[in-house]
């Protein structure tokens, strides 16, 4: 059975982040049965609808969703919730649904023990208690995967390839660049400059503790990161995330602002990394509050905080399995890790049998992996199986006179504490 990939949104018209097309030509060439979100985006509501209609056991479901670490999914729950203006899910609202149970469950002959679900997006892997809510909302799937890192579909050749990003985050008191401003205040140097310093001091506390030279180590990994980097998408890249903060019932501005609870990017981090190298926001946890508000207009009628990523693209395929750069959550016995799927060029595969599929073989070795863990194989034992296999396509690192697309990273700007639509970024 192909897998079926849901895209939550798509790309507004003219966007430069071409994230949920390029996703879908991912998809598309990996044999994905894809299915579009309507004209106002796709609920998860519509997702159990159609899960509904097909009235079959899934193997593996894939959501393409703008995603923060902060702990949000594009595409509210219900449609009674997108028609009162929301935009997103958070944690509470999955809470709320799961309480109120205002939104059944696909059900058992859909969702089973055997169930893989896979979130393509940013970060929100980070939040275990997010991930939780989901899968119970699911129907407790097999399992439930989430990025923990950026995500990026990029255009290598013709072909679409996914990747992470390694990020660092700043909480700033000002846009990354002021309105009707082309540049940083002081120019791209000073502001990398600038950056990298307050980074180092955020950072090294971690980088010391993994290494003796590990402040060092880590000056000179954020200073190759921005040496180059701008708000345009390419290897490395500035990314701002604006979180806006807007009045309701009788409250002021301020006094929405004030009322704002911390909240964080990742749950605590107890472990140290082993190197200098791992250290970037998937060890070390940023906090915002009302406290790091600050007015967005003259007026003072609205208040934002900012934040601001220096990225660096992650050039290797993806592992769909817990790790570095994603988080599981589970609720049947231990599974093999997945490679995900494989892209075979730049259209769409042809339909057919078994050897037509490019994700038969995987869904084979996945369940002879599967039957071995069960009879009592060790989880290392497997996991260098699974290393032995070959991975990638035939095209793979082939040069071609075809030049490269800079790739396009999630880049949803801002997530609204309120119902309200996020604002564009430069």
């Amino acid at each position: 059975m192909p897998d079926l990939t849901f895209l939550m949104n798509a790309d507004p018209p003219g966007a430069t982040n071409q994230f949920y097309a390029l996703a879908r030509q991912y998809f598309t060439a990996a044999g994905s049965t894809v299915v579009d979100a309507p004209s106002k985006g796709q609920t998860l509501e519509g997702v159990f609808t159609k899960l509904k209609s097909l009235n079959t056991p899934q193997k593996t479901i894939n959501i393409v969703s703008h995603a923060i670490g902060f702990g949000a999914i594009e595409g509210p729950i219900t449609l009674a919730d997108q028609a009162a203006g929301r935009i997103m899910t958070i944690a509470d609202d999955l809470q709320d649904a799961l309480a109120n149970k205002s939104l059944a469950p696909p059900g058992p002959g859909i969702i089973t023990d055997k169930t893989r679900i896979v979130l393509y997006g940013c970060d929100v892997g980070r939040s275990l208690n997010f991930l939780k809510l989901l899968s119970g909302l699911f129907g407790n799937p097999g399992e439930l995967l989430a990025p923990r890192r950026l995500s990026v579909f990029k255009l290598d050749g013709s072909t679409v390839k996914y990747r992470q990003a390694q990020s660092w985050t700043l909480v700033q008191k000002a846009r990354l660049i002021p309105a009707g401003a082309s540049t940083p205040t002081g120019g791209w140097p000073a502001y990398r400059t600038q950056f990298v310093k307050d980074a180092v001091v955020k950072f090294a506390r971690i980088a010391i503790q993994a290494e003796l030279d590990g402040e060092k180590h880590l000056k000179n990994m954020l200073d190759a990161a921005a040496s180059s980097a701008t708000d345009a998408m390419a290897s490395t890249f500035f990314l701002e995330e604006n979180i806006d903060i807007l009045p309701t019932a009788t409250q002021t501005a301020k006094q929405a602002a004030d009322s704002v609870k911390p909240i964080a990017n990742g749950d605590p981090v107890t472990a140290i990394p082993q190197s200098t190298a791992q250290v970037d926001d998937t060890t070390v946890v940023t906090t915002i509050s009302g406290a790091d508000a600050y007015p967005a207009n003259t007026a003072k009628t609205k208040y934002s905080i900012t934040v601001v990523l220096l990225a660096q693209v992650i050039d290797q395929d993806v592992t769909i399995a817990e790790g570095p750069g994603y988080a599981r959550v589970t609720s049947s016995k231990e599974r093999a890790p997945s490679p995900g799927p494989k892209p075979t060029g730049g259209g769409a595969t042809s339909g057919g049998g078994a050897s037509d599929d490019p994700n038969a073989f995987a869904e084979d070795l996945r369940a002879l992996l599967d039957e071995l863990l069960a009879d009592g194989a060790a989880q290392a034992d497997v996991d260098a199986i699974l290393a032995a296999v070959p991975q990638g396509d035939a095209t793979e690192d082939i040069v071609t006179d075809v030049p490269d697309e800079p790739p396009v990273p999630d880049d949803l700007a801002s997530l609204a504490l309120s119902p309200n639509p996020p604002e564009e970024v430069a």
